[in-house]
């Protein structure tokens, strides 16, 4: 069986240069793959922040908003129930508005404390405090009180708006009647005044316009100053209707409003009552002739539902009756109705 040789082949020792040459390739490659990494992974790193970027910028709306509606939503985030002293914004201004629909002093208590340049603060202060505790509410508003009196505002708002309409309705009635001096609708007019608060409604519509070319200030002004200045008759029914309404004279004869409401006391209602009797008006039941002081009678006959005038006085079935011309006839009773 031949035998095999296997020959070891020794390798020749480097010399220190060699050694030294082939270190620095090794420190060479290093160094260069350490920069291709570094490199590489920078490359990478930029790409991904430039990626994330992008995306960012795909998912946002790049809309700044006005100053103006920047402060609102911050002012509304401010405002978060409970509502109380200190808060402010939109939620407190629609309380502020809620509360002036309510009316009475919780109403007076916001126009006087709360208003600025024509509209509510919105600033949550002690005059919003007086104003909620006039209204029967605790200084301190849950969202349930705050839709609540939201609900009531509104409420008393659509309320106010057919109140105030049927108001210059009648406004219209009571100026067309004093300017053409028929004290017959003057009076009809007043009657639809139930209280001082409807009074005052109405007489706000006389601020400022003319009757019979003179301009006026207020309802009294123009009915017991200017349409019937002259009428004496006709000025003590519409004081006892003003009376009613619960208005009152001092006693230098000018009329004031003490208060709100109507008549209040029994004396009240003892001198509305007399002036109210006094001179009441006639008015033709069936057709009616009249006649003079003379005894002639005067034609034509009046048809029925005729207004004649006031009542002075009434003596066996004869009733004697001053006319809106100052004229004294006279009709039988049976054929008149007093009112």
């Amino acid at each position: 069986m031949a035998t095999q040789t296997i020959k070891t082949v020794q390798k020749k020792p480097l010399s220190a240069e060699e050694k030294r040459r082939a270190g620095l390739r090794k420190k060479y490659v290093m160094y260069g793959l350490g920069a291709g990494v570094l490199l590489g992974g920078g490359y990478l790193l930029y790409n991904y922040l430039q990626d994330r970027a992008a995306l960012n910028r795909s998912t946002q709306t790049p809309v700044i908003p006005p100053k103006e509606e920047t402060n609102i939503i911050i002012q509304q985030n401010s405002s978060s129930f409970p509502l109380k002293r200190g808060s402010r914004g939109n939620l407190i201004s629609m309380l502020q508005n809620a509360l002036l629909a309510f009316g009475g002093e919780a109403a007076n208590t916001i126009r006087s404390t709360s208003i600025r340049s024509g509209k509510t603060d919105g600033i949550f202060g002690p005059g919003t405090e007086r104003a909620l505790r006039a209204a029967g509410y605790t200084a301190i508003v849950s969202e349930n009180d705050f839709s609540r009196l939201l609900s009531i505002g509104k409420a008393k708002a659509d309320s106010g708006l057919v109140a105030n309409q049927s108001n210059q309705v009648i406004a219209a009635e009571l100026i067309k009647a004093a300017n053409s001096r028929n004290l017959f609708a003057t009076i009809a007019g007043l009657q639809k005044l139930q209280d001082v608060n409807q009074y005052i409604a109405v007489s706000n519509f006389f601020k400022g316009i003319r009757i019979n070319g003179i301009r006026v200030t207020s309802l009294v002004n123009a009915l017991l100053s200017v349409a019937f200045k002259s009428n004496e008759s006709g000025k003590v029914k519409i004081r006892a209707e003003f009376r009613r309404i619960g208005l009152k004279q001092n006693s230098k004869g000018v009329w004031y409003i003490p208060g709100l409401g109507a008549i209040a006391t029994w004396q009240d209602w003892k001198d509305y009552r007399e002036d109210r009797q006094l001179f009441n008006i006639a008015i033709a039941r069936r057709p009616t002739m009249l006649k003079a002081m003379n005894g002639d009678s005067i034609i034509p006959a009046l048809n029925p539902n005729t207004v004649i005038g006031f009542v002075t006085g009434d003596h066996r079935g004869v009733t004697q009756i001053l006319t809106q011309s100052g004229e004294t006839v006279y009709a039988p009773s049976q054929n008149l109705k007093l009112i």
